[in-house]
Parts: structure tokens; C-alpha cells; sequence
């Protein structure tokens, strides 16, 4: 397997073959799994430079929006050789601007469910009866872990107003999407992150999201760095920027942005409409200054 990354869907072990493919071509990039799925697959952080003193890329909880595992891949691969080669990345010699700085890149938060949305009852292994009648046998709406909890709403703010929003919209338990967990912090997947920075204390956050092409900041941290962060960004991609949200919506951005006091933005691209894979070299073209820059504020 060529260590090139195509627009196509992946299986999560061909992610984890490319992942190898780019730590064994760059020996500078480490790899190492942050804990497991509920299934028992690992969740890999990639990691440049100083880990002390790094931007945190994060993607993967959709198991639809496949196509940003594949950005974050691509991006650490092409920083990768800008830096073996002393070449310039979007007009910044990015070696030396590199210099006592990191990225740490968790590409795929939720394998399981991508599994499940990639390859239905093949990826569900003794549960797909279960799984099959939780999404009614269209495993590719499926947006939840294995256990039926999107992972991104099982952090602890505002966790109690989005259950009483679920209980409105008669969600009580495990959904192919929309349910928050009985607890915060009950699975495998939200620990495994959620100790991650816990441990390591990023500079900042940065998290691709699907929906209408803005640049969303947090308000619990920094704001003028927060904002001028997301100006910036938004300039770059000619993306809208969305302030601050309201309580019943906060989501992992928030939660990193109110624990740690750090700025957290979130990247939405696509529309309506996921992005297909297909479409890799349009948005990593669209997103490629955006997370150079985010390396360096």
C-alpha cells in the first residue's frame, strides 16, 4: 500500500496502515494509541516536535465525515516533508517557524462507528441485530459508537440540557444519533480524549466539524485570542466566523475551551450535505493555510 492518500474511504485498518506508512517514512512523527474503542480498536495521536508546547488537531467522532481523517492525514504527511526538505509551506519556512513548537493529530476519535457507517454489518461484529434495529438497517446514517453514544456529546458541560433536549425528542437511550450517554464521560472513546488533555495540556484546540463553511470559537477561553485566531482563519478560507453558541449547544470545542482556559475553534465545512472523499483535493486545498497557520498562533 502506497503511502500516498487518495480521495477514497479507507477502512480503519488501512487508516492504520497509512498511518504507519507516514511514521515510518518520517521518523520525527510518533504514534501512539491514547486508549480503545468499545470494541477494542485503538485511537491513534500523531505527533510532531515539542509535545510540551503543540496545537491539538482533532476529527473523527461522525463516522460520515470520513473525508476530515483523510485532511488531518494529509496534512501531517505534506508538514512532514516540508520539514525533511527544508521547503517552504504556504510562504512560511515552516522548519524554522516549527522551532519549539509541535502538532498533535488525533485523526479518527470514533472507529468504531466508522466502521459501521463504512461497512455495515461487517463492521458491527456480534452486534449488528442490535445496531441493524437501532438505525433500521441503514447503517449508513449510523453517528454513534458502538454502544449507541455520540462521543461529542458526552462531555460534562451542558450535559444535563442536552438530555432534557433528547427526552423531548423521546430519545431515552442507545440511537444510531443524537444521544448523550446516562453519564458524562461513560465511554471508552470520550476517557481515552478527555484523559489526553487532561495529560498533555494543549496551546489550543482545533476540530473539523461538517456544516456551512464558518470558523466557530469557543468563549469560555482567551477571547481576543480566540477571536483573532478565528479572523484569521476565516480570511484565509473566505469562511463565515459564528460566535459564541448557546448553552444547549455546546460541544467538545466548549467543554476543552472551559477546562483547560485554552482557545478552541472549530472548522465546519460541506453544507447540508457531508463531504464526500472524493472530494479530498478541493477542501484540503480549501483548509491547507488554515492549519498551517494554526501551528503557529
Amino acid at each position: 500500500m502506497e503511502s500516498k492518500i487518495h480521495g477514497i474511504d479507507y477502512s480503519y485498518f488501512e487508516i492504520k496502515r497509512l498511518i504507519a506508512l507516514i511514521t515510518r517514512k518520517y521518523p520525527f512523527v510518533g504514534v501512539e494509541s491514547i486508549g480503545k474503542s468499545v470494541a477494542g480498536r485503538d485511537i491513534q495521536v500523531l505527533s510532531l516536535g515539542s509535545t510540551s508546547d503543540f496545537t491539538l488537531f482533532v476529527t473523527g467522532d461522525d463516522p460520515a465525515f470520513r473525508i476530515a481523517t483523510l485532511i488531518l492525514l494529509q496534512f501531517i504527511a505534506e508538514l512532514s516533508e516540508k520539514i525533511l526538505v527544508g521547503d517552504e509551506m504556504c510562504g512560511i519556512n515552516i522548519r524554522r517557524a516549527m522551532f519549539g513548537r509541535g502538532v498533535m493529530i488525533l485523526p479518527l476519535l470514533n472507529p468504531d462507528g466508522y466502521e459501521i457507517a463504512l461497512r455495515g454489518q461487517n463492521g458491527c461484529g456480534n452486534m449488528a441485530d442490535k445496531i441493524s434495529k437501532l438505525c433500521y438497517g441503514d447503517f449508513s446514517k449510523w453517528r454513534a459508537n458502538l454502544r449507541g453514544v455520540e462521543i461529542s456529546r458526552n462531555f460534562f458541560l451542558g450535559f444535563k440540557q442536552r438530555r432534557l433536549e433528547e427526552q423531548k425528542l423521546h430519545i431515552a437511550g442507545p440511537s444510531f444519533a443524537g444521544f448523550s450517554g446516562y453519564r458524562p464521560e461513560s465511554e471508552a472513546e470520550t476517557v481515552a480524549l478527555a484523559n489526553f488533555c487532561r495529560n498533555k495540556r494543549a496551546r489550543q484546540l482545533i476540530s473539523l466539524a461538517v456544516g456551512d463553511k464558518t470558523v466557530m470559537y469557543s468563549g469560555f477561553a482567551e477571547p481576543e485570542r480566540s477571536v483573532k485566531m478565528a479572523e484569521i482563519m476565516a480570511a484565509v478560507t473566505s469562511f463565515s466566523i459564528t460566535p459564541p453558541i448557546t448553552n444547549k449547544n455546546l460541544n467538545f470545542s466548549d467543554w476543552f475551551a472551559y477546562e483547560f482556559e485554552k482557545p478552541a475553534i472549530t472548522v465546519k465545512i460541506g453544507g447540508k450535505l457531508v463531504p464526500d472523499c472524493s472530494e479530498l483535493t478541493y477542501w484540503y486545498a480549501r483548509l491547507r493555510e488554515l492549519l498551517t497557520l494554526s501551528c503557529l498562533f
